[in-house]
């Protein structure tokens, strides 16, 4: 079964109560939540001038394929109320992506998988970095650990465990 890893942010509203509301989701639809990494409070990344965001890795299993994975993550995430505009970087009820699906590489035009921008993201980074720190990305050959000592993550803090 490949190793698949999602992502989770918000910094809208209630943040705690949208990550669990979230993850409760994420079970409703034959998700499985096998790990789960500690919360962190983190910057907005993109646009400084929001709220800060609390951001979580998941490690999940389901039957599901890439694109049909992600047109569920897209429901609940307008279930709960997010609303998908062309501006970037706003703030979100909740915000969630899909880092790796196993060494799998897709290209679509909804959808990259390895995320495009993880590389670049230490709020992503160092929640992976919790549950799966030897995992290694597909065209890679360093481990997610690796990654995490090669940021700045000043700036991002435990919320709670």
């Amino acid at each position: 079964m490949d190793e698949i890893f999602l992502l989770l942010g918000t910094n809208k509203f209630k943040l705690r109560t949208n990550l669990c509301k979230a993850l409760d989701e994420i079970e409703k639809h034959r998700i499985k939540i096998i790990r789960r990494s500690k919360i962190y409070k983190t910057k907005p990344w993109g646009n400084p001038n929001q709220p800060d965001f609390l951001n979580m890795a998941v490690e999940v299993e389901c039957s599901y394929p890439p694109s049909a994975l992600l047109h569920v993550l897209k429901k609940i995430e307008a279930k709960m109320g997010r609303v998908k505009t062309e501006e970037r970087w706003i703030p979100r009820i909740i915000d969630i992506d899909i880092l790796f699906y196993g060494k799998r590489i897709v290209r679509t035009k909804d959808l990259m998988i390895p995320h495009k921008e993880f590389y670049h993201r230490p709020f992503a980074i160092k929640p992976l970095a919790d549950i799966a720190p030897d995992f290694i990305p597909p065209h890679s050959k360093k481990r997610i650990k690796e990654y995490l000592s090669e940021i700045d993550d000043e700036g991002i803090e435990i919320y709670c465990n």
